[in-house]
């Protein structure tokens, strides 16, 4: 799938044009996660995506530590 696919598909879901790569990002995303992407899919848009200057939210990032329970 091309971006300007996903951006078809982005109007036709939402019924708005996408503000940014980022929703396109958002919603590449979500696509994946509910079967309507492959993950050759997915990788390819999110790699075009990161091209044209998509970015993961800061969290998506963030490494901690997880707290042990006593």
């Amino acid at each position: 799938m091309i971006v300007k696919m996903l951006i078809e598909r982005y109007i036709s879901a939402k019924k708005v044009k996408p503000v940014n790569v980022n929703q396109l990002l958002d919603f590449a995303t979500y696509c994946y996660l509910n079967n309507h992407l492959t993950i050759g899919q997915y990788k390819s848009l999110s790699r075009e995506l990161m091209l044209r200057g998509a970015t993961k939210p800061d969290f998506y990032f963030e490494e901690e530590t997880p707290e042990l329970i006593s």
